[in-house]
This record gives structure tokens, C-alpha cells and sequence, in this order.
């Protein structure tokens, strides 16, 4: 007896065939039921005539595919994986097999190859449910600022911090740069991003300490000196409360953990000036080209920054009281105000002390600059008396007043007239 390997669909249409065959059924009626139009089903019914149920299996069943791969080129590609990209995840590798070896081979083939050798964990899908805020309309709309401290030159460097800036609408990264997650460091590339592409509307970010003060500001009246920076500017920011709450941001920091290491690792690149300039010039048009996605309006709603000096505007900002010697004490260092100003001068005047991004320092007065120098402040040095040398101790004279008094203030007798009573006693 033959054993036919069929699918559940190919038995339940062996019932209605011998129904066609034996003219109980109309061919519509069975090209309905099916799905199938009148040509395949006249087809298919001349073939059950001669062949039976088997010529309901398809006819590739148990043979390869016609587009199979070249089994040769196929472990050419895993041996490639093996060695070069041990870590890659098969779409990643895939990419670099096309662009690097001109092995072109499909993500998802690769995905199940891998797996079947074990340089692949197949993960399972999740099940938590989850529900996403919708994203903005248009480009410029709400930019979300955020850095990341990693690894990123792996065992070839120390680990840095690298701030990103990305478009909530288009999931485009609009800045990418290597610098420290300070002040400075996102005054500067806050400043490079707003000289490319103008002001947005608003910036969404954490509650750390460079973007917020957190602790006595309970009405949110306090600011700090990016966001002092960003209220000159008339630029809106959102502060999230949670990591979740900025998704896009954080996800790209996933994506760039896993491909930009990568990509650093197969370029030798191992310093921040070297990265910064393939962030620039390669990887950022490459990153946009596959992940950004296009905005539900055209509108771009960055304004243009004329009108503003940028220089005069992202700086640190500070205040000092002016002393009665007219100088100000900062940074450690004394400087001394000349005579001559453009405007009058106080002791107790309130200086506010510009330190700007190249680390010049100026100092101004109702938004004029003073004159000034730096000067090394004298100290005052105090002259201790030297110690008397060391002796016999003192004693006081005979005619000492602790010698004519004592504790109750009563005159003390003569000594010499005790003395000699004493004497005349003895004889």
C-alpha cells in the first residue's frame, strides 16, 4: 500500500474533486469554494481524472527549490560570519557580506542558517503589551536629545560619551557626535546642529542634571545653563519621566551599540577626532538612508537662528559680588577692574562672568563688558612672635604685688620682719 504525504489543504479538496468527477457539483461552485478560478479547476480535474488524489500534491514536494542558493557559496558566507562577523546579527552581516565580500545572500536566510550552526539565538517574540505614542507630523516638530557612555572603541580606547539628536516624525538622526555628556559638551553640539539645520520647536530629554535642577525648584523657576541657553533662543523643552517615555532615542542608542561598534571595529578606528569625521562624512547619510522614515506632513518647522549670536548665547553664566579693593574672585584666580569703564562701578555691584566655549572669560555689568586683568591676589602674612628660650622659671621680685597680697586682697606681711621674729625666737 502507498503512503501519500499531503497537507490538510490538499485532503479537504479531494472530496469536492470526486465530487467534480462524478458531476455532482458544478465547476463555479467548486472554483468558489476553493478560491480558485474556472481555468485552474478545469486543469487541476483533468489531472485528478488520470492521476487521482497524488495529483493534488504539489509538484516541488520533497524536491529543492528552484532558487536555492549555491550550497558552496552558502558556506562561504557562514565561514565569513564565523571569522569576520562572530557578533553581527544576520541582518547586520548580510549588509556587510553585500558590501564587503559581494556575497549577496537575504537577511532572513541567513538568519536560519546561522541558527542551524549556532552563531544564532533566535529570539522569542514578546509578549507584554505595549503601546506607543504616536509620532509628531512634522520634521523639526520634537527633537529628542539624549548620550550614551559605552565601550565604542571597545578594547582599542577608553569608553566616551556620544550625544545624538533625533526627529521624533522621521526617526532621522539630525546630529551624531563624540563628546561629553556636560554642560560644554551639549552646548557644542547643540550649537553645531542649530548652525545645520536652525532652531526647532521643542526638545525632549531626561531630568539630568545638565538639562534640569532638580532639588529646591519646586516650581520649576530655577534653570540651568542649557536651559537658561535654550530660553534665549525661544526653543520649548519637554522633560520625559521615564527612559520608556523617549523610545526613539533610546532605541537608537540600541541600534548604534550593536552596528556603530561594528562599523568602528572594521575601520580600524580606535579615536574620537577619527569617528567623529566618519560620523559625519559616511555613517549618519548611511544610518538615515535605512531607519528614517518620511514625516506624515512636509512642513519643517526649524526656525532660522538670524538674529542671534549663538557665541554670546551658549556660555556659562555666573554672578560675583565686586569687592571694596574692586576685584572679583573666580575660577580661583583674582582679577582686578581698571579705572577707566564705560560705565560706573560699585563695590557691591553684582558682576555676571561669561565663561564661553573656547574658555575665554569676560565680565559684564548690565550687559556691558568691563575691562580687566588677572592679578595674583597678595595674602597678608602674619608674624608670629618668637617663643621666649627655654629656663628657669620666673619669679617675681620681692616687692611684687603677689608678693604684698594675697588671694582675699589682705597686705601681706613684711618677710623680713617675719624673719627676723623667727630668729629671736630661736635664741
Amino acid at each position: 500500500m502507498r503512503t501519500l504525504k499531503m497537507s490538510g489543504k490538499e485532503v479537504n479538496q479531494i472530496g469536492i474533486f470526486e465530487k467534480l468527477r462524478n458531476k455532482e457539483m458544478k465547476q463555479k461552485e467548486a472554483a468558489k469554494i476553493l478560491g480558485l478560478s474556472d481555468r485552474q479547476i478545469r486543469r487541476k480535474l483533468k489531472r485528478f481524472r488520470r492521476l487521482g488524489p497524488e495529483s493534488l500534491i504539489h509538484g516541488l514536494r520533497d524536491k529543492p527549490s528552484n532558487n536555492l542558493l549555491d550550497p558552496k557559496l552558502l558556506e562561504k558566507a557562514l565561514s565569513l560570519v564565523k571569522k569576520k562577523y562572530p557578533d553581527f546579527g544576520p541582518t547586520f552581516a548580510s549588509d556587510k557580506l553585500s558590501e564587503i565580500d559581494n556575497i549577496v545572500i537575504h537577511p532572513e536566510t541567513l538568519r536560519i542558517k546561522m541558527a542551524g550552526k549556532g552563531l544564532w539565538r533566535i529570539k522569542g517574540r514578546k509578549t507584554s503589551h505595549r503601546e506607543w505614542r504616536e509620532r509628531k507630523e512634522c520634521f523639526g516638530e520634537l527633537v529628542q536629545s539624549d548620550g550614551s557612555n559605552h565601550p565604542w572603541f571597545e578594547d582599542r580606547g577608553s569608553r566616551c560619551d556620544l550625544l545624538a539628536f533625533i526627529d521624533d516624525a522621521t526617526s532621522k538622526v539630525i546630529h551624531l557626535e563624540f563628546a561629553p555628556e556636560s554642560t560644554f559638551g551639549y552646548m557644542r553640539a547643540t550649537k553645531k546642529y542649530i548652525e545645520q539645520h536652525g532652531l526647532p520647536h521643542k526638545l525632549y530629554v531626561d531630568r539630568g542634571k545638565v538639562f534640569k535642577v532638580n532639588l529646591n525648584n519646586p516650581d520649576n523657576e530655577r534653570l540651568t545653563q542649557y536651559g537658561r541657553a535654550m530660553e534665549e533662543l525661544g526653543v520649548g523643552i519637554t522633560y520625559a519621566r521615564s527612559p520608556q517615555a523617549k523610545g526613539r532615542v533610546e532605541r537608537l542608542f540600541s541600534t548604534l551599540q550593536d552596528r556603530l561598534v561594528k562599523e568602528l571595529r572594521l575601520r580600524d578606528i580606535s579615536t574620537i577626532e577619527e569617528a567623529n569625521k566618519f560620523l559625519q562624512e559616511e555613517y549618519l547619510d548611511d544610518h538615515n538612508r535605512r531607519f528614517s522614515v518620511a514625516p506624515k506632513s512636509d512642513t519643517n518647522l526649524h526656525r532660522s537662528f538670524e538674529g542671534y549670536d549663538l557665541d554670546d548665547i551658549f556660555v556659562i553664566k555666573e554672578e560675583r559680588i565686586l569687592t571694596s579693593d574692586f576685584t572679583v574672585r573666580y575660577g580661583n584666580k583674582w582679577f582686578q577692574f581698571e579705572k577707566k569703564q564705560t560705565t560706573i562701578l560699585f563695590p557691591g555691584d553684582r558682576i555676571t562672568v561669561v565663561t564661553k566655549l573656547d574658555g575665554k572669560t569676560e565680565f559684564m555689568i548690565r550687559s556691558i563688558k568691563l575691562c580687566f586683568h588677572e592679578i595674583d591676589k597678595l595674602v597678608k602674612v602674619v608674624k608670629l612672635k618668637p617663643r621666649l628660650k627655654e629656663g628657669k622659671p620666673w619669679v617675681p621680685p620681692a616687692d611684687h604685688p603677689w608678693r604684698k597680697f594675697n588671694i582675699k586682697g589682705k597686705q601681706k606681711e613684711d618677710i623680713s620682719t617675719l624673719e627676723k621674729a623667727d630668729i629671736l625666737t630661736l635664741v
